[in-house]
């Protein structure tokens, strides 16, 4: 299992692509990425955030999120626990 760091994507997810973010290259799902603050890929709580939620499902780790001061707080308190 590896474990990778960043933070304050704001929905932006493009660090994410293989040729910046070369060392996904053999991850799996067990793998993951946390995003430590200002994710932002649940920013509109509609299927405005479809796209960029279903690549980040597709890329070979799993993406978690600590949620920041920069996010969609009514979007994300409408989601199940």
């Amino acid at each position: 299992m590896a474990v990778f760091l960043t933070g304050d994507t704001h929905g932006d997810f493009s660090r994410l692509r293989r040729e910046s973010f070369y060392e996904q290259d053999g991850l799996g799902k067990e793998d993951f990425l946390l995003v430590c603050g200002d994710f932002g890929g649940l920013w509109y709580g509609d299927g405005r955030d479809d796209d960029a939620l279903d690549w980040l499902e597709r890329c070979p780790f799993t993406t978690l999120f600590v949620d920041g001061n920069h996010e969609n707080f009514d979007a994300l308190d409408r989601l199940p626990v």
